[in-house]
């Protein structure tokens, strides 16, 4: 592209040379180091492009390999401007375009972000709007350092940023930490370790503390599991002392949810008709306009928008836009449900209860769906069984010192 834009700036000649020595011709190019392209050889010779520069160097070697030469043609702007010097409002009109292109090559007209997976592209646009960095600014007022050290130090997932002005466009590579910090909890407080859900007990593990319950137990949401405070006894076996501890463990329960939901029996079904239509369309800044043609009867549509940014070459965007519109025709009206369409929503139901419960980190075991007709509604039920860690800390407030434990600490 840029090879092809300097040739019509400097100005090509499309040449024609006939004789016994034009292979040597094109040897003497060669060694001469001069450039030629889109050779083509025909029955009356053989045609290619030369440039300007070029061609006022050949004459000698047409001579040296006894070849006659004929212009064939002329491109480029030397010889544009040179057919169009007369014409005054032309001139002005190409002056004033080159003198726009200009002008808009000190503005940032896109902004992209390469390497962010955590935080979403109009997150990190938001802070750089916070930043005074938008689209349209000069970029003489972006300052790639402070930008940097702006964003390592608004979003903390962030290790390496690297910010580039090329062209008409803001480049921010970034590098998130793949393991998302958390803040430290304070593990030194007392506490103990309750029950978040009902369940039955599975499995514990306890590393700290001392256990409240054993496996097969039945516990309600808020029991206690593992205790946070320990009972010293001397060697009559009396308590002569608490110790409260930060308790510690790990307790699975068998766990069971219930969910249900209820339908309709006619539902909206949406049906396509094979009408398409198509548009274009043009935004500059806040300004859009469509070409579109007018809806006729009663059909609805719903329409697809591909939005491209223009750009001369390599990263010299401008603010325009072209749209392409595609709208495709479809009816709409309701009918009852088949019984495959109600199996399916309670698939879907079902998948959707069971994601959720995995995200939690429960461990699905048993999952049972079914669907009950009622009238004019039917309804989908479900239970999910699984296993889970329901522990949950709790930390302790109050403390009970006996008189009998203020003496032995003041002893020790």
């Amino acid at each position: 592209m840029l090879e092809r834009i300097s040739r019509w700036a400097e100005g090509y000649l499309g040449l024609k040379i006939s004789g016994y020595g034009e292979e040597r011709f094109f040897n003497l190019l060669k060694s001469g180091d001069l450039d030629y392209w889109a050779l083509r050889r025909k029955k009356d010779g053989c045609y290619f492009y030369m440039g300007l520069k070029d061609f006022y160097q050949i004459r000698p070697l047409l001579r040296k390999a006894h070849v006659s030469m004929r212009i064939a043609s002329r491109a480029g702007m030397p010889f544009f401007l040179h057919r169009n010097r007369k014409r005054k409002a032309f001139a002005v009109a190409v002056v004033s375009f080159f003198v726009l292109l200009y002008v808009m090559s000190l503005f940032i007209w896109n902004i992209s972000f390469e390497g962010n997976w955590h935080y979403s592209r109009e997150t990190l646009l938001d802070y750089l709007e916070t930043q005074n960095v938008r689209y349209g600014m000069m970029k003489s007022g972006i300052s790639c350092d402070e930008l940097e050290e702006g964003i390592r130090s608004a979003f903390p997932e962030v290790t390496w940023v690297s910010a580039r002005v090329s062209g008409t466009r803001l480049l921010v590579k970034i590098k998130e930490n793949e393991v998302l910090s958390a803040v430290p909890e304070d593990r030194s407080e007392p506490c103990q370790v309750i029950a978040r859900t009902s369940g039955t007990i599975t499995r514990i593990i306890v590393r700290q503390g001392k256990a409240a319950v054993a496996p097969g137990d039945e516990v309600n949401e808020g029991q206690q599991l593992i205790e946070g405070q320990l009972s010293i006894l001397n060697d009559g076996g009396e308590v002569v002392r608490t110790a409260y501890v930060h308790a510690d463990g790990d307790v699975y329960a068998r766990t069971q949810y219930h969910y249900e939901e209820t339908f309709s029996q006619y539902h909206t079904v949406t049906a396509k008709t094979g009408e398409r239509r198509h548009g274009a369309g043009v935004m500059a800044g806040p300004y859009r306009f469509r070409f579109l043609m007018p809806e006729f009867g009663e059909t609805s549509w719903n329409y697809v928008t591909d939005l491209i940014q223009i750009r001369l070459f390599g990263d010299f965007y401008l603010p325009f836009y072209v749209e392409k519109i595609t709208g495709e025709g479809f009816v709409m009206y309701e009918r009852p449900y088949r019984q495959e369409e109600k199996e399916e929503e309670a698939r879907k139901l079902q998948e959707y209860y069971q994601k959720n419960l995995m995200e939690k980190g429960v461990q699905i075991i048993e999952n049972n769906v079914k669907i009950q007709e009622d009238g004019a509604l039917w309804k989908v039920e479900g239970s999910v069984i699984g296993e889970e860690q329901i522990g949950t800390e709790r930390y302790i407030t109050e403390f009970e010192e006996t008189e009998e434990t203020k003496e032995t600490d003041e002893r020790n």
